[in-house]
């Protein structure tokens, strides 16, 4: 029979620690196991744990600017709709002006051409 190998199961996600090998699982590992592979296991299972952490932290500030990215676009969204609200108000104003002079000037050019058929 080829000897077995324990290995501890990790602990559900958010736990660090290990779960506590069994009687069972120490006789065996102390038995036949190879004792070094499975701390080479649980040495790497550490160093994955701080690698899903660093990942799950640098996620989080990603999802933090990204909402923080969001807000800052709907907060320019609605300074540009002010900001086109004022500049159409701003044409139409303008616009009225134009239009008001280009009647002055055309009741002037039109009284100027009536005092010059009256010489």
């Amino acid at each position: 029979m080829a000897p077995a190998i324990g290995i501890a199961i990790a602990a559900p996600a958010g736990h660090l620690g290990w779960k506590k090998q069994s009687n069972n699982q120490q006789r065996v590992a102390a038995e036949g196991g190879d004792v070094a592979e499975v701390e080479a296991l649980r040495r790497r299972n550490a160093e994955l744990e701080k690698e899903v952490a660093a990942l799950r932290a640098e996620a989080e500030a990603a999802r933090r600017r990204a909402e923080a990215a969001e807000e800052a676009e709907e907060l320019l969204c609605a300074q540009l709709g002010d900001a086109e609200g004022e500049a159409a108000e701003i044409a139409r104003a303008y616009h009225a002006q134009v239009q008001g002079l280009a009647r002055e000037l055309a009741a002037a050019r039109a009284m100027a051409a009536a005092a010059a058929r009256s010489r």
